[in-house]
């Protein structure tokens, strides 16, 4: 059977005997098909995010991501760049405040993983190596379920003893091919300072940085040594 929201809902207004307008059938309608983000609340917010349902970025992550959950964590993610580049920090804070509470830090991670442009340079380091297309789909799902084996995302007053160590034990333990450290403003500049101790420790891997005046991410890729 066949599934057309536009046309039970009209249909349901007209059986109702319902004189609405065809601007407030459509209202309805649109609100019916994105209740997922109702939890927003922010009219201007949930605009954003309906653009990028649109944008050539999420259209590539759609060809390699097939996960309902995690295509909307992405969404999220490319909401909150969108509000960096446009300054609303209120709003972006806001939406991250959202984030958490209805995904909690796994989400919010996965988000903050797309805002902070990871998963576009993370998904290049892949192509560099990539064997296989089933492969690659699946390290690329791996972080993004299991984002905290992966990526060390720093906040503002971590100290940087417990970073390099977070970063040591999770290398060892996991031996991924890509750690990565990431971190904004404040968080920055104390990865910065961690770095000359992260290259001394991490001796099987090589890093690869993405900085700029606020953000702060560190790629430590994996060393392949012949046997």
């Amino acid at each position: 059977m066949s599934f057309n929201p536009v046309k039970d809902v009209t249909e349901g207004v007209v059986e109702g005997g319902l004189n609405w307008t065809t601007k407030q059938i459509k209202s309805l309608v649109d609100r019916w098909k994105h209740k997922e983000l109702v939890f927003i609340q922010d009219p201007k917010i949930m605009e954003i995010v309906k653009e990028q349902y649109k944008s050539g970025e999420l259209s590539i992550y759609k060809e390699y991501i097939h996960d309902k959950d995690i295509l909307f964590l992405i969404k999220m993610g490319l909401t909150l760049k969108v509000l960096e580049h446009k300054g609303e920090e209120e709003r972006r804070t806001n939406l991250r405040n959202k984030i958490f509470g209805k995904f909690k830090v796994k989400g919010l991670h996965v988000a903050q993983f797309v805002e902070n442009g990871l998963l576009n340079r993370y998904i290049g380091i892949l192509i560099d190596n990539v064997i296989s297309i089933e492969k690659f789909k699946s390290d690329i799902m791996e972080i993004l379920k299991n984002i905290e084996k992966y990526v060390l995302f720093v906040k503002t007053g971590d100290m940087e003893r417990h970073i390099v160590q977070s970063a040591v034990t999770s290398t060892t333990s996991n031996s991924p091919s890509v750690f990565i450290i990431s971190g904004i403003s404040s968080a920055a500049v104390i990865i910065r300072n961690c770095e000359p101790k992260l290259i001394e420790l991490l001796r099987d891997y090589e890093l690869e940085k993405i900085s700029s005046a606020q953000k702060e991410n560190l790629f430590f890729k994996r060393i392949l040594r012949a046997n």
